[in-house]
């Protein structure tokens, strides 16, 4: 009865101890960042964070490249939001992203002997959708081109509706070539621009969290 009696007491507090910290995975401040201007805000630095599943956490860049080791304490800054729910780190808002794989096709340079084009093509490539990024190089062969993924909201009073978008940049890094957009709850958006493909799907389990 005492093992039972402690089983339950610790089931019973684990909710209450996983509300006390950012859930296990990759949160950013993108979409907070990326509006502020124009809601007449200062903008925040930007910010990523991983969290393992003990609660320690290391800090991101874009392309999910740990920037320092895991780190045991807590996020310097982090707290509850004052309005709403969720997370900030100094009043910059963070948001949990999902996490795709995706493919991506370049036509090549230059083209088969017969003359027909040829491709390249690129799999597992694993982004975030709160501003995450990956490069898939041309290697010389193709353009150098990078994925890059938001869950976009709005700013303040536009009427633009919340939406996935996936952007394909190739010389520069903020204005993308392109880019398409499907729901914000979606599992796979896909954009094809005839010299450059690719489609990304939601990871399984992401829809259940």
């Amino acid at each position: 009865m005492i093992r039972l009696a402690a089983l339950i007491a610790l089931v019973a507090a684990a909710p209450a101890f996983a509300e006390d910290r950012l859930a296990p995975g990759i949160w950013t401040n993108t979409e907070d960042t990326h509006f502020a201007e124009e809601e007449d805000r200062e903008r925040a630095p930007d910010l990523a964070f991983e969290i393992a599943a003990d609660g320690s956490w290391r800090a991101l860049d874009a392309f999910g490249v740990p920037q320092g080791d895991w780190s045991e304490g807590p996020i310097p800054g982090l707290e509850r939001r004052e309005t709403g729910s969720g997370w900030q780190v100094e009043g910059s808002e963070l948001r949990r992203a999902r996490m795709f794989t995706c493919w991506l096709s370049a036509r090549k340079f230059a083209g088969k002997p017969d003359g027909s084009e040829d491709w390249t093509f690129a799999r597992a490539l694993r982004v975030f959708d709160q501003g995450g990024r990956v490069i898939v190089p041309g290697k010389g062969a193709a353009p150098d081109i990078t994925l890059r993924m938001r869950n976009v909201t709005w700013a303040k009073g536009s009427r633009n509706r919340p939406s996935l978008v996936l952007y394909v940049h190739k010389d520069d890094p903020e204005r993308a070539e392109s880019y398409a957009w499907a729901s914000p709850d979606a599992s796979l958006v896909g954009i094809n621009l005839r010299w450059v493909q690719a489609s990304c799907s939601l990871d399984q389990g992401e829809a259940q969290r």
